[in-house]
């Protein structure tokens, strides 16, 4: 099935929606900072999560780079920031999602131009107060080793590792901090949603090359369910479920726990969505078995009568080689060099080497019985030797001397 990190999600923060660039920097960096066009500081050092934060673009602090974002902006309803969502696999270990996170925030700062600041947030712990306590231990001691462990321990978190990057809307240069021309290409309605494709096919390839870099069999997808139908890795008709955000999953948590009942109305409904996927690529991955299985058989039985002609074709060469043997020595050096007979023991070694390639055992021509008749597994097949060459008899000619007279 597709892996549940297959997620990278782009939302805009705007004027016009009430939002500001440095109250989201704050709270996605668990910090306190001052917002000069409002005249309001926020605070959210008391909220946990935290794994790591990273700022790539800028000279100055995250509180310098997203004030002067809002003051490159004079319009009401001006988009301030931007931010993506992307899953982090479980599979990576914490240093390994900071090389993916922070790998991937140079390539964005380098392709667009733009300044970046990044954040690894922790799961969410399956039950609240276990969580709490987790965070005041870390607080008090730091994130030791088996600290973090059981953070990747699926009876403790729901194993949903994240990221934030939040990026400006304008090109920024490192250098002097000055903020120049918008970034078009990611507003554009032609342009931005294959610009959006572009980010996730490099989120994609960089996620699952540390996979690989780590021997994990895991691989996320960012396609759609259509284009992963179309490209036939995916069965169709998987519907997209509806995202509910941490509060309210928290409310449906709270609700079972309380007993009050079944989750919200939301999560019901994802839920039924989530059933419907899963039994979709059940139906599909049986299918699939299925289908695999007959081809398989084909593909062995074509592979059977294929090393058949193959055995026979040698069978002929060597037989023939061995009918023109003038002396057992002759004979015995065709043999040796042979696949189809044994070695000659005992007797006349000429005399049993035709006899041999003569009889019904070594018969090589068409319609008589075949050795591979029955399938081959090609998954375990080894060749024992490499293809036979045509083999080409040389023969040393020797002078006959006749008898000795006194």
């Amino acid at each position: 099935m597709l892996h549940a990190a297959s997620v990278l999600t782009m939302s805009t923060y705007s004027r016009a929606d009430g939002h500001s660039a440095v109250a989201a920097a704050a709270y996605r960096a668990r910090s306190s900072y001052f917002d000069e066009r409002r005249g309001r500081r926020y605070t959210y050092r008391s909220r946990s999560g935290l794994l790591w934060n990273g700022l790539f673009g800028w000279q100055g602090t995250a509180q310098d780079l997203w004030n002067a974002a809002e003051r490159a902006e004079n319009r009401c309803n001006a988009r301030v920031a931007r931010e993506l969502r992307p899953a982090l696999p479980a599979e990576l270990p914490l240093n390994k999602q900071v090389q993916l996170v922070t790998g991937f925030s140079l390539w964005l700062r380098d392709s667009y131009g733009v300044a970046v600041q990044s954040v690894i947030h922790a799961p969410s712990f399956n039950d609240d107060a276990s969580g709490k306590k987790f965070w005041k231990i870390v607080k008090r001691s730091g994130m030791r080793p088996e600290n973090l462990a059981l953070l990747f321990r699926p009876h403790w978190t729901n194993l949903n590792f994240h990221a934030h990057i939040q990026i400006t809307t304008r090109k920024v240069d490192p250098d002097t901090g000055e903020f120049g021309p918008k970034t078009r290409s990611l507003d554009g309605r032609e342009t931005g949603p294959e610009e959006l494709k572009a980010i996730r096919a490099e989120w994609q390839k960089r996620t699952n090359a540390l996979l690989a870099d780590i021997g994990s069999s895991a691989r996320i997808d960012m396609r759609s369910y259509a284009d992963q139908a179309k490209a036939g890795v995916a069965p169709e008709g998987l519907r997209v479920q509806a995202h509910l955000g941490p509060k309210r999953h928290a409310r449906g948590r709270r609700r079972i726990a309380q007993g009050d009942g079944d989750d919200t109305h939301a999560g019901l409904k994802r839920k039924a969505v989530h059933e419907w996927n899963e039994a979709l690529w059940e139906d599909w991955t049986i299918r699939r078995a299925r289908e695999r299985s007959t081809a398989r058989k084909r593909d062995a039985r074509k592979f059977a009568r294929e090393l058949e002609k193959e055995r026979k074709r040698c069978a002929r060469i060597e037989a023939e080689i061995l009918k023109k043997a003038k002396n057992a020595k002759e004979a015995e050096t065709a043999v040796a060099a042979s696949t189809q007979f044994d070695s000659l023991k005992g007797g006349s070694a000429l005399q049993r080497a035709i006899a041999a390639a003569a009889s019904e055992r070594w018969d090589c021509r068409e319609g008589a019985s075949d050795e591979f008749a029955s399938e081959v597994d090609l998954e375990t097949y080894e060749p024992p030797h490499p293809p036979l060459p045509e083999p080409v008899l040389k023969v040393r000619k020797e002078r006959m001397r006749g008898p000795r007279t006194r």
